[in-house]
């Protein structure tokens, strides 16, 4: 198998082939297929394609879940190279490993989720950041410089890291004390100079007997990860509170990412506040409030005063902006009302708050016929015009002001077509395939 390089989502992995399209299959056919030896290359391709091409290869249908799409870098983009060789199910375990994702074998499909690792960070990750996630859960501490917590780490991981906070710092140093042991090979300012080591008791080193030169660093006996250390720490000093701990500190270029080690609740609060970009179109808002509440990592409960109540179809286009705001924006503009319990670790939607039509399931809001075309649309400014959350209209759903303004502005355009005479007819027949009300 090849190894795999994360440089630019880039990833060099060699896959196998047989057959193409698509059948069904029961999930015992579908195992079978991928213990098959294949091979395939794929050179700079996104993942959807890349997928897309395995399954047509393998014979199986594999798509990417919601939740994979929002832990990719770039979603569906995400660029990479493939280049697998040998048993399929080896090959795409390898290639998903790179993103921390996983796959599921269903009845008829294969799908593919996020790994729990990457709950470690907050959002759509970066490059870098699953860089620094990998590094954390693979690379060993070996040597540990005495009551030198950030060196120690910084060697391990072959770059810059702060841990935060203070305290946990300190628990850290003191498991790696344990780790020692009684016996310690230690290495001194000389010994690096002209690698000499000695075998000594810890406690004598600490005390820095006479004659004896300071130690600085010591081999562990057992190598352990970073991961494996912070499993042990508590955020709160009280060693029964539940930790996690996530990264953090990478927006900017030059910026020294951060291990932070927090409560459970923190945590949570953590993941509410993460910045996020959201554009949704033709989607129900039941649909998008059900997806970014599984951002949050929250259960979602919805109370119902019309059993039709969010599933008319709206448009929301929003940038920079707390993931929890987004979710208080959409609930208001569907006249609805949230809370959010962190404790309960829940989501609570109600509504409609006031009396209303609300429109029929899977449909937009309106009143006219299913062949009604769209009009235009009302883009409602939020935060001080950063974002819009966007509503499509149908001629039914105008004022009388609107449409009678609506009219005099077709026959505008008629007059100033009807000079060409080429497209006159066209926009008579058609009008509301000319969208004018913005």
């Amino acid at each position: 198998m090849k190894s795999i390089s994360l440089r630019k989502m880039v990833i060099a992995i060699f896959i196998v082939g047989i057959g193409a399209g698509y059948v069904r299959a029961d999930k015992l056919q579908l195992q079978e297929k991928l213990s098959r030896d294949a091979k395939i290359q794929l050179n700079d391709v996104t993942i959807a394609e890349a997928i897309k091409k395995i399954g047509e290869t393998a014979e199986v249908k594999i798509v990417l879940s919601d939740e994979a799409v929002w832990k990719l870098p770039y979603g569906e983009a995400t660029r990479l190279s493939v280049a697998l060789t040998g048993p399929l199910a080896d090959s795409l375990t390898e290639m998903l490993n790179a993103f921390f994702m996983r796959y599921a074998v269903g009845d008829e499909e294969i799908t593919i989720y996020p790994r729990q690792e990457l709950e470690h960070i907050l959002g759509r990750p970066t490059t870098k950041q699953l860089a620094l996630l990998k590094r954390i859960y693979t690379r060993p501490i070996e040597v540990y410089f005495l009551e030198e917590l950030q060196r120690t780490i910084n060697q391990a991981l072959g770059q810059e890291v702060l841990i935060s906070p203070i305290h946990v710092q300190a628990q850290l140093n003191n498991l790696l004390r344990q780790l020692v042991g009684k016996e310690a090979i230690y290495i001194t300012l000389d010994a690096r100079r002209a690698p000499q080591r000695r075998s000594v008791k810890v406690k004598k080193a600490l005390e820095q007997e006479p004659n004896e030169p300071e130690p600085t660093v010591y081999n562990l006996p057992t190598p352990v990860t970073v991961v494996q250390l912070l499993s042990q720490v508590s955020a709160t000093g009280n060693v029964s509170a539940a930790t996690t701990w996530y990264i953090s500190g990478m927006d900017f270029p030059g910026q020294i990412p951060e291990i932070r080690a927090v409560s459970a609740l923190k945590f949570q609060a953590a993941k509410l506040d993460q910045v996020v970009d959201i554009s949704f179109e033709g989607e129900t808002a039941d649909v998008i409030l059900k997806r970014l509440a599984g951002w949050t990592g929250m259960e979602l409960l919805v109370i119902k005063g019309e059993l039709s109540w969010l599933e008319e179809i709206i448009a929301v286009n929003m940038q920079n902006i707390k993931l929890k705001q987004a979710l208080r924006n959409i609930v208001s503009s569907v006249d609805g009302q949230l809370a959010i319990d962190v404790g309960d670790n829940d989501i609570q939607i109600v509504g409609p708050m006031h009396t209303q039509k609300v429109a029929a399931p899977g449909k937009t809001k309106r009143s006219g016929g299913a062949g009604e075309g769209y009009v235009g649309k009302i883009s409602i400014p939020m935060d001080g015009g950063k974002y819009f959350i966007e509503f499509m209209l149908r001629e039914s759903d105008l004022t009388e002001e609107l449409k009678k303004l609506r009219e005099e502005k077709i026959k505008e355009i008629l007059r100033k077509v009807g000079k060409a005479g080429d497209k006159a007819p066209e926009i008579a027949a058609h009008p509301q395939s000319y969208s004018i009300l913005n």
